[in-house]
């Protein structure tokens, strides 16, 4: 006879992880599914949003208490309606909504399967963005789908960072590999003395400049169209910024970029890598955790530590490296090139 002892500890982690694929699949759906906006529209009870729609009662009162533990429905006399975060991010009237995001994750889930291959040393990202970039060949429909994701998940950090004072003094601003420009104008928004430059592949710089103009910058933000890999970058910025670049790359490309990152600037300009943080003793925040996993199941790169980003900057030559958080999960590394 087996006696069983108690465990040295409970096992809500495993079952935390067990049905950790649901949430995402709750959010999914009611994206598709539009229930968020019609709940913004008009809050309702279970039964009563389950008639209305067509769908059944059943998995409205499994989909509703779901998507209110995750925040983003709110119960008030048994109606349900959408929070702050599903009223700015999951409302496609909004300027934040997620959906392109969405969609891709529809298409594309995570894949225990490419995780595994990728640990074993067969990771494949032939058909990666990445490719498209370091060839200099981007389609124009995935150019239009690229930017609109990485757009709709980066504005709003784009923003806050817009709002800090990191940035302040800047006048000629490069932005490599810019995507949709939303960085460069949420910048130029705030500092109307502030120029810059979205430097993309050709048919990136044709989607931005519709962003752009949308944006009202249009006098102030343009763009140039090159590969940042094989071509000459254009010269005498008092500001280089690379958002959510570096984390694309395997280490001899980004001490590359961050190299002609120096030499694009006047001296005393100053480089400004805005990137999601892991902490220096690499076991965490959760989610930056996971977004490395994404990187390397999707790119050539991963998450840095504010340490490794230094030292990448400080062997370029920059000097008077810092950092300051902007954003819940983003920050901006900034560094120097000597007079």
């Amino acid at each position: 006879m087996t006696r069983y002892e108690s465990p040295t500890v409970d096992d809500r982690i495993l079952w935390d992880l067990h049905v950790s694929a649901y949430p995402l699949a709750a959010l999914l759906a009611a994206d598709e599914l539009g229930v968020f906006q019609k709940l913004a529209d008009a809050p309702a009870d279970m039964a009563t949003f389950a008639s209305q729609n067509e769908l059944s009662d059943r998995a409205v009162r499994a989909l509703f208490p779901m998507l209110a533990a995750m925040g983003l429905l709110v119960t008030r006399e048994g109606a349900y309606s959408v929070t702050g975060a599903a009223r700015n991010f999951l409302l496609p009237s909004s300027p934040y909504y997620w959906g392109p995001v969405l969609e891709v994750m529809r298409r594309s889930p995570p894949s225990h399967v490419a995780l595994t291959n990728a640990l074993r040393g067969r990771d494949r990202i032939e058909n990666a963005p990445v490719n498209a970039w370091e060839r200099g060949e981007m389609p124009a429909p995935v150019a239009k789908l690229i930017s609109a994701y990485m757009h709709s998940h980066s504005l709003a950090a784009a923003v806050a960072m817009a709002r800090a004072p990191v940035l302040r003094g800047v006048q000629k601003l490069l932005d490599v590999g810019g995507g949709s420009g939303c960085y460069s104008f949420a910048l130029a928004q705030i500092d109307h003395r502030m120029h810059c430059v979205v430097m993309d592949l050709p048919t990136v710089c044709n989607v931005a400049k519709d962003y752009i103009a949308a944006g009202g910058v249009a006098d102030r933000v343009h763009t140039t169209a090159l590969n940042m890999f094989r071509e000459p970058w254009p010269q005498g910025f008092d500001g280089v910024l690379l958002s959510n670049i570096l984390h694309d790359w395997d280490l001899p490309t980004c001490r590359t970029l961050t190299s002609r990152a120096f030499e694009a600037l006047q001296g005393g300009g100053r480089i400004f890598i805005h990137e999601a943080l892991l902490n220096d003793s690499r076991d965490g925040p959760p989610t930056t955790a996971a977004f490395s996993l994404q990187m390397l199941l999707s790119t050539r790169g991963q998450q840095f530590t504010f340490a490794e980003l230094a030292s990448m900057l400080q062997a370029a030559g920059f000097v008077n490296v810092q950092h300051l958080s902007t954003h819940p999960y983003f920050s901006v590394i900034s560094a120097s090139k000597p007079k």
